[in-house]
């Protein structure tokens, strides 16, 4: 196990090297100076618009540049946001948490509706249901996140008044100290009547919004490892034994078939940080994805640099736990089988 772990650790790294050159270099393609975005184009010098590019390093070469910002991360300094004069590092800690809270949600909407949906589909193979289901779930695999949360927000929230658009919490009613950062853990330990359920009402909608993907990833894989399941010899003997329907199918056949199902979860995660991007930005979600949109309107370099590879660093390790995990359960895999 230790020979397999160090194996997937070692392939990480190159990865998380990439990631960070690429990252670095896209960054700088994009056009407009932060200099001018953060005093403007008109009002200042070029003397005193030169001091402010030196003493941000701005004048240096590319690969310099580079070169600094690899020594700085070697000694845990993700740098200063320019907008904020906040450390980029203080900054993501402070707005990951209403991230980490809004996908884990998206992810229970997605895990409890798409597993049943997927099992039902696959001892009903062929009927109405697993027809709809496959329809329903390709069609929110390929629906666009903003046209979906637009779509949510045009119906459920304007025309039937249900659920509120934007925020984690109505602030106007509710006011409370955030020891945790999730706002429903924090509800909770607030004793404010009402503010638990009010944050869960907030969460619902951008939930369904980023839970839908994956929500038709999790249904046809757990169909598909279903209907592989159902035809294996130790199912056809439970059977023959007389066990009930429910029971052959609840704890042989499904318990079986979530193995596949725990990995695409898994690996899931990467296109819940890509779907949180736009999510928290049209529900104004005050998490890191939001961040970092803000981010590049401003130019902020040394925050979309942190940000992107915190995530991406979040994302690596959350991936090398399910390898880890799969590995520990299937020996087949860490054996190279």
């Amino acid at each position: 196990m230790l020979a397999y772990f160090l194996r997937r650790l070692a392939l990480t790294i190159p990865t998380f090297l990439a990631l960070m050159f690429l990252t670095f270099i896209a960054i700088r393609l994009v056009p407009g100076d932060p200099v001018e975005v953060r005093v403007g184009e008109h009002g200042i010098s070029p003397e005193r618009l030169a001091f402010f590019r030196h003493e941000l390093g701005l004048d240096l070469p590319v690969w310099r540049q580079f070169l600094d910002y690899v020594w700085r991360l070697l000694h845990g300094d993700f740098g200063v946001s320019l907008a904020t004069q906040q450390k980029v590092l203080t900054e993501f800690l402070t707005l990951f948490p209403a991230t980490l809270e809004l996908s884990f949600f998206a992810m229970a909407f997605a895990v409890i509706v798409g597993v049943p949906a997927g099992a039902i589909a696959a001892v009903k193979r062929g009927s109405v249901f697993d027809q709809a289901l496959m329809t329903v779930s390709l069609f929110g695999y390929s629906m666009p996140i903003f046209w979906w949360g637009l779509l949510l927000i045009m119906f459920v929230s304007v025309r039937l008044g249900l659920l509120p658009v934007s925020g984690r919490i109505d602030l106007i009613t509710y006011y409370f100290d955030q020891p945790t950062g999730f706002m429903t853990v924090d509800a909770l330990l607030s004793d404010q009547p009402g503010a638990f359920l009010d944050a869960l009402r907030h969460l619902v909608l951008p939930a369904i919004v980023l839970g839908t993907v994956p929500l038709g990833v999790v249904a046809r894989m757990t169909r598909s490892s279903m209907l592989e399941v159902l035809g294996e010899d130790y199912v056809r003997t439970a059977r023959a034994k007389g066990l009930s329907p429910g029971r052959v199918i609840g704890v042989h056949a499904l318990r079986n078939a979530l193995l596949p199902v725990v990995t695409v979860i898994g690996l899931s995660v990467s296109g819940l940080m890509a779907g949180a991007v736009l999510t928290e930005t049209i529900f104004s979600w005050p998490g890191v994805g939001k961040w970092l949109i803000e981010s590049i309107g401003r130019r902020d370099y040394p925050a979309l640099q942190g940000g992107v590879l915190l995530v991406s660093a979040v994302v690596i390790l959350v991936n090398l736990v399910v390898d880890l995990v799969y590995g520990a359960v299937d020996p087949r895999i860490r054996h190279g089988r």
